[in-house]
């Protein structure tokens, strides 16, 4: 489901947006009937975070990638509320579904976020700065952390956009030093990011 920001109306003109990427690990080895019910949780626990920041669900463009989700926050929403209170709210949020679920339907996420010009199209937001967000959710060291850190449930990766202008001031609860530097290099990607994972 598309939920499309009422501002962005005009096409072929750029929009500036906090570009969040959501992506379910390991989700392919589950049969369709788990697939839907995790894809349909997912979106109850996202909703659910952003609403514990006072962000209301349709002031967001959200689109749908299968087993994740593509989220465009309007720019006057604070990039330190997607940090927190966002991303605790979400990791909670898992933490509780994780305890009452089968481990082997543990839903386990891959995040990331960034910020920059988007283009609105029939079917969704296009521009670069979305591809980036979502080569970033894809990149080896976020996996490689989901298989060293067995107890968490979601790794964050955020740009070094984000961590210069946000993470590394420090606001509210944001921990500068639990951000780790990371190399990602995916198809035509090749940049520095910041991991986080939300424990």
């Amino acid at each position: 489901m598309v939920v499309y920001d009422r501002v962005s109306a005009r096409r072929g003109v750029p929009r500036h947006r906090s570009i969040v990427v959501i992506d379910i690990a390991g989700s392919s080895r589950w049969d369709n009937p788990a697939q839907l019910r995790a894809r349909r949780t997912l979106e109850l626990l996202v909703r659910n975070a952003f609403r514990r920041a006072g962000i209301p669900w349709w002031r967001l463009a959200v689109e749908g990638t299968g087993d994740g989700m593509i989220i465009l926050v309007p720019p006057g929403v604070s990039k330190v509320d997607i940090l927190d209170p966002v991303v605790p709210a979400l990791a909670a949020g898992l933490r509780e579904y994780n305890g009452v679920t089968a481990p082997r339907l543990r839903m386990r996420l891959r995040m990331s976020v960034h910020a920059g010009e988007v283009l609105r199209t029939d079917k969704g937001w296009v521009s670069r700065d979305v591809t980036t967000a979502c080569r970033m959710v894809d990149g080896e060291p976020l996996y490689l952390e989901l298989e060293r850190s067995p107890e968490a449930d979601l790794v964050v990766c955020v740009s070094e956009q984000i961590h210069e202008s946000v993470v590394r001031h420090g606001y509210r609860g944001i921990d500068p030093g639990a951000y780790t530097r990371v190399h990602i290099v995916l198809k035509e990607a090749d940049l520095q990011a910041r991991l986080f994972v939300a424990r």
